[in-house]
């Protein structure tokens, strides 16, 4: 561990602290011989907004694949609302995955269904016995919070690049996760519709009481959105601080991601 890395308090220690939603403790991943994350140690606090910084193919968003489950981490501990997920069943762990939101670069929206419907599909693949006036009165309220009310019945082809990452938002948000995980959400965006996304974060942040890890190469998303940020350098955790704290660090590695 580097001088820049983050003190981790021990891992009976950190299962124990209320405050972490995300835990992980000495977490490696590889790819046959390509090793990705060689030891990461970080917690992420409940209601906060975690972001992460690094250079391409450092790992960002295997991590957070590994958070939702997507990929198995190979050794470590990952703690995720005070359980070990290594600890929980089949049955447990998918009843945890219900309690975090992803939303994927592309939105991974479906272009065959109306914005409507693509609400609808987590709604009945989740909650099947969900009535048709509770499901409609949660597909209003997320479209409302993400300012898409209005295109209800068009399809994603008909929306813009800026709209359709607000319908992928929204389809997530309809199952009221506790923690979000963004994989570069203003990919592909004007610096203009980035903004707005940024923002709107912050917003899922505040009406829904969220707890976040987003990941971008997009420094005013980083800015704007930051509670804290955490720097990834060769599979680790190098550094951490705020916005400024890190702009304005002696290390000069640490800076050049600000300049």
């Amino acid at each position: 561990m580097t001088e820049n890395a983050i003190p981790i308090k021990s891992e009976q220690d950190a299962a124990q602290n209320g405050s972490f939603v995300v835990e992980m403790v000495h977490l490696r991943k590889s790819f046959d011989e390509n090793q990705v994350l060689r030891d990461i140690n970080l917690v992420v606090h409940k209601g906060e907004n975690l972001v992460i910084l690094g250079k391409s193919g450092t790992g960002k968003s295997v991590l957070i694949k590994c958070i939702v489950g997507l990929i198995d981490c190979d050794y470590g501990t990952l703690v995720i609302f005070g359980e070990d997920t290594s600890r929980l069943s089949e049955e447990q762990l998918i009843a945890m995955r219900k309690k975090i939101g992803f939303l994927f670069q592309s939105g991974a929206l479906y272009d065959s269904m109306t914005v409507r419907e693509n609400l609808q599909f987590p709604l009945r693949r989740q909650e099947r016995s969900t009535p048709k006036e509770t499901m409609n009165s949660l597909i209003t309220e997320a479209l409302e919070n993400v300012g898409l009310a209005k295109a209800i019945d068009k399809t994603p082809a008909e929306l813009s690049g800026g709209m359709r990452k607000r319908l992928g938002l929204a389809r997530t948000l309809i199952l009221k996760p506790e923690i979000m995980l963004y994989d570069e959400p203003t990919t592909g965006l004007d610096p203009i519709t980035s903004k707005e996304i940024s923002k709107l974060i912050l917003e899922v942040q505040k009406t829904y009481n969220t707890s976040s890890v987003i990941i971008t190469h997009d420094m005013e998303c980083a800015r704007l959105t930051a509670d804290r940020i955490i720097l990834i350098k060769d599979g680790m955790c190098e550094a951490e601080g705020s916005f400024d704290e890190l702009k304005n660090s002696p290390d000069a590695w640490i800076r050049s991601f600000f300049e």
